[in-house]
């Protein structure tokens, strides 16, 4: 972290006693400053927990040159010394660097990759069955309780990329891959309650949600069916679940969301996608029916409650959700037509209320997403349709010099 902060609250003493500033202007660049001030260094976290992965990568290569030369016991200690540096580093965190978050998190991400790193010298020592994905839930089992134990955010990202590689490589099941994410469930409830900075915020809202919505998809028993509507489903969950007022890195939801249901839609908008043979094929296990069914259900609570609070927008992101769910339900391919138009009704009617509540709310930003809507619709039809290039290339110049123009007639409407 900056020490400026830091070096102003000290200074504000001797500014005020020299008669630089009165105690009025003192007191409020206290109570302006006094957060930053005690935020932590997250430059230097951020330092520390890469350099802790780096370091124990180095040692592994290093301990790689001449092994096979080494006899077995000295192999087995030096293995298993990183492992035992983490660990009293991390002994050393949690008794006499306690308020120090660097050393936390460089301690625990050190720990699980010395861990890792033992686990795999070892087995190929004594001849241990190697399968990738027992390693990788083993590594995963290694580093949950040590996340909770040193409160350490990089631990749990950690976590969730073994989980979701362990989903990838292996035959997951979707009960087990669902019960390896809810174990999550307490740490982030405690996260949540804390209110963490925004960079810490962030970071886990640009990590955890697609990990963990990847290893759903992993572990889905899925064809083309199955896999756009668990998309669609976790899509309109963010939208659903951001508050419509949230901005900066509490908004980071919604954008997942946005990005997601907009997708899918742009994808629905075509018919070819409605007629495709692996929308209408059978794929899909139980639990895998049991999921989409189960969410679908929370989507449509989510939903009317959003439509008694007068958030229609919030509400209308679980149409492709929808859609797609009651495709299971028959062989969309005779609607194929209806449905694609369904989809360009829905993204021409956002785009138009994204920029509508963009203006009311003075945010430039949501206002500029709509007509990128718009846009990006317009000339997916063009392309859609067997004009001629020089009608095309016509139409792409109107539309966006209509898009200049209106984003410049915008930028007046609202605010900066």
């Amino acid at each position: 972290m900056s020490q400026g902060p830091r070096w102003l609250l000290e200074a504000l003493p001797t500014l005020e006693r020299e008669g630089v500033i009165d105690a009025a202007t003192a007191g409020r660049l206290r109570q302006r400053y006094a957060s930053a001030a005690t935020a932590p260094a997250w430059g230097r976290i951020l330092s520390a927990v890469l350099g802790a992965l780096l370091m124990g990568l180095g040692m592994i290569l290093l301990l790689a040159h001449n092994w096979e030369q080494w006899p077995r016991l000295p192999r087995v200690l030096i293995s298993l010394t990183p492992l035992l540096l983490g660990q009293a580093a991390c002994l050393w965190a949690m008794t006499r660097a306690k308020g120090d978050v660097a050393w936390r998190e460089g301690s625990a991400s050190f720990t699980v990759a010395a861990f890792a790193a033992a686990l795999a010298l070892v087995g190929q020592l004594y001849h241990l069955p190697s399968d990738l994905d027992r390693f990788l839930i083993v590594c995963a089992a290694a580093a949950l309780p040590l996340a909770y134990l040193m409160a350490a955010h990089s631990a749990m990202v950690l976590y969730a990329l073994l989980v979701c590689a362990w989903a990838g490589v292996g035959s997951a099941h979707l009960g087990w891959t669902l019960l390896a994410l809810a174990l999550m469930l307490p740490w982030l409830w405690t996260l949540h309650r804390q209110r963490p900075s925004p960079f810490v915020s962030g970071l886990l809202w640009t990590a955890l949600p697609p990990l963990a919505t990847l290893a759903v998809l992993l572990s889905l028993d899925a064809g083309l069916r199955m896999t756009t509507l668990w998309l669609a489903q976790v899509g309109a969950l963010f939208w659903l679940a951001s508050p419509p007022d949230d901005r900066g890195h509490r908004g980071a939801p919604m954008r997942y969301g946005m990005i997601t249901v907009v997708g899918l839609a742009v994808v629905g908008s075509f018919t070819t996608f409605w007629s495709h043979s692996g929308l209408h094929s059978s794929a899909g296990d139980a639990a895998s029916w049991l999921l989409v069914t189960a969410v679908m259900a929370l989507l449509l609570w989510g939903a009317q409650r959003a439509l008694r609070e007068d958030q229609w927008l919030r509400a209308a992101g679980m149409l492709p959700a929808t859609l797609l769910w009651l495709s299971l339900m028959f062989d969309p391919t005779p609607y194929a037509g209806p449905l694609a138009l369904l989809c360009n009704l829905y993204l021409a009617v956002l785009g138009v209320a994204l920029i509508r509540e963009g203006i009311a709310q003075h945010r430039l930003r949501l206002a500029h997403t709509g007509l990128a809507i718009l846009a990006l619709l317009i000339l997916l039809r063009f392309l859609d349709t067997e004009l001629s290039f020089s009608a095309r290339g016509v139409a792409f110049l109107l539309v966006g010099a209509g898009s200049l123009a209106f984003s410049r007639w915008l930028r007046r409407q609202v605010p900066t």
